[in-house]
Order: structure tokens, then sequence, then C-alpha cells
């Protein structure tokens, strides 16, 4: 049996006992496709944002993993030709190493995000004093390069589980992941990067890019401007995850009315 078959068995055990809501909560995560690893929980937890529901033709472009010394400028300099702000999702670490280069992209209008201190592809699993450590510390290297600091964050590989969760609900964050990623392994060019995600994106959707230290990111820098010119005549106009969530939140008023 594979693992999400087995996932899924037993969520549906759990929906049959005091876990009921929870269980169903996370087996609706799993339906559509959230990374989720660890699956105990006795509570309900908010739900990763993955897009906004909406029928306008707005999108989010997000990039994970840098900054780097030479992807992230020549990412800047296209976005700047298009006008086109973005999400740049930076490792702490790495934004300590490159400070200039994170302060260029806030003061051209890019949004600077939480991807935690050192990338721990295990995030999920560590103790909650651990997981507070590596926001906390990137959210401090944020605040002094750029003078802002969001509620929100991107775990690494975008795997989610209760315990990062609920740390995360406990220190006030949103965990904030995708619904169209450009990278893929089918997805070796940047021709075919874009052909990806112009196939895949919907209204409200969020868009996943790389700007990391690996060599392949090349190919992000390069369908960066094919995704642009592409979407753009599709109708669509590109906004920032802020922007995305706040419209989630004023979409939530207005059913609550």
């Amino acid at each position: 049996m594979s693992v999400c078959n087995r996932l899924r068995v037993n969520l549906f055990k759990a929906v049959c006992s005091r876990k009921r809501i929870a269980a169903t909560v996370l087996l609706c995560v799993v339906a559509v496709g959230f990374p989720i690893k660890v699956h105990e929980a006795a509570e309900v937890v908010t739900l990763p944002v993955r897009c906004l529901p909406t029928s306008q033709r707005i999108v989010a472009l997000t990039y994970d993993d840098g900054p780097h010394p030479v992807y992230t400028p020549k990412l800047l300099r296209i976005l700047r030709h298009y006008g086109v702000r973005a999400t740049f999702f930076v490792i702490g670490e790495r934004a300590q190493t490159w400070p200039d280069i994170v302060r260029q992209a806030a003061r051209e209008g890019h949004v600077i995000a939480n991807h935690t201190y050192t990338h721990r592809t295990d995030l999920e699993s560590l103790s909650p004093s651990k997981i507070t450590r590596e926001l906390s510390r990137t959210q401090s290297v944020i605040g002094s390069l750029t003078g802002h600091r969001y509620d929100f964050f991107r775990p690494p590989k975008g795997f989610v589980n209760y315990n990062l969760a609920m740390t995360a609900r406990a220190n006030g964050y949103r965990i904030v992941l995708w619904s169209v990623s450009a990278d893929h392994h089918e997805a070796k060019t940047p021709e075919q990067m874009a052909e990806r995600v112009i196939e895949r994106v919907r209204p409200g959707a969020i868009i996943l890019m790389h700007d990391g230290k690996f060599a392949v990111r090349w190919r992000d820098v390069v369908a960066t401007p094919l995704i642009i010119r592409a979407l753009r005549k599709m109708g669509y106009r590109f906004v920032t995850v802020p922007e995305l969530l706040d419209r989630l939140e004023a979409n939530k008023k207005q059913r609550t009315r």
C-alpha cells in the first residue's frame, strides 16, 4: 500500500474516533495535494494557503531559497523591466551573507518573506522551540534589512505536519505553499517550465520558482520573462503574496456578513 493510501486509511479510522474533525481536515489537505509527512492531530489547525479562490485573473510569482549573488540580481532586472513585484522567500543565513541584494529587492517593491534560517528539510520533525528559532532568526534578519516583517512563511520543500502547523499558529504565522510549480523533473528547459505554468495556472494561483544555490536555477531566470509575457497575454496581473492574503481575508469577511 502506498504512503498516501496508508495515510487515507489511517485518517479514515481517525474520523470514526475522537479526532474526527482534525482527521477530516487533514484528509481534505491530502486530497488536494499538500505535501504532508506526519499526520497525528487532536484539533483543527489552520490549513496552508495554496491559492486565492477568485475569478479575478491575478497570480503571485514567488521565489524560494535565495538570495543568490548571480541569479537574484538577474531576476530583479527582469522583474524591474516588466514592472512585476514578486515575493522572495529567503533563507536567513543567505540573507545575512548577501544583505545588499535583499535590501535592493525590498527597495524595488518586492516582498521579502521567511523560508527559515538554515533550510532544514526536516523542519516539521524538530521540536517547537527549534522551529520557533528557525523562524524568529529569519524574521530578525528580514526586519533589520527591510524594515518589514510578514506574518507568513514557507517551509522547506513545502513539508507540513501537525507539529509545524501548531507551532506556526502559536507564533502567529500562516503557512503559504503554492498551486503551480515551474520546477519539475519533466520540465528540463525554461520553455518547458513556462509551458508547465501556462497549462496549470488558474486565477488566484501562487507560482513557485527558485533563485537558490543550484546551478540549474539559470532556468528559472530564463523562464521568468516567458511566464510573465504569456500570462499577461492571457489577461493575468501579478500581485504579491500579502496582496493575495488581504483579498483572502476580505473574502472571508464578506461570507460571514
